[in-house]
């Protein structure tokens, strides 16, 4: 019994040698991985396939086959797909802190197909609609006078339109 006291006592005086060192905590920095999941015969989506990086960070994709990976760490990562009847396709991503990393398609080919059928190119990529922005000019604050905004008269020396000139 002696031994076993001491021997622990050892041990407690080793420190925990299992534990990192005080100054790293983990991975901390997160970014997100956005994409859609088509089927590669088809460019149709697949709903509720299975999206992941590594085995701790998954989810489904919509009906649409759209996903969002959240927490994903940051670094090189690798994404893969899978769905019942087709076999699994990977993709690569960088992930950037604190930012969203769009993979485009990751596309699933049946594995059942006719052999020698070649898969559809993927679609397009839908890039985003341009919003308009006001220009400085048109949008004139509520207090200005009305002297900032511009007029003419006809008294100002400006040609008269046709349409108010009086006929005779």
């Amino acid at each position: 019994m002696r031994f076993v006291v001491l021997g622990m006592i050892f041990l407690f005086a080793l420190g925990d040698g299992c534990s990192p060192t005080p100054n790293v905590v983990g991975v901390q920095d997160y970014g997100q991985v956005t994409g859609r999941v088509l089927d590669a015969m088809t460019n149709r989506p697949i709903p509720s396939s299975l999206v992941s990086v590594g085995s701790l960070y998954t989810t489904t994709a919509d009906p649409n086959g759209a996903f969002t990976l959240t927490k994903v760490p940051v670094g090189d990562q690798t994404v893969t797909a899978r769905a019942p009847g087709y076999d699994y396709a990977t993709a690569d991503a960088t992930v950037l802190k604190d930012q969203a990393v769009s993979i485009g398609y990751v596309r699933l080919v049946p594995s059942v197909h006719p052999a020698g059928q070649p898969t559809l190119p993927p679609p397009p990529t839908p890039s985003p609609a341009p919003t308009a922005t006001p220009s400085p000019a048109s949008s004139a604050s509520p207090g200005a006078s009305a002297s900032a905004v511009p007029s003419q008269s006809p008294a100002a020396g400006a040609s008269a339109s046709p349409a108010s000139t009086p006929t005779p």
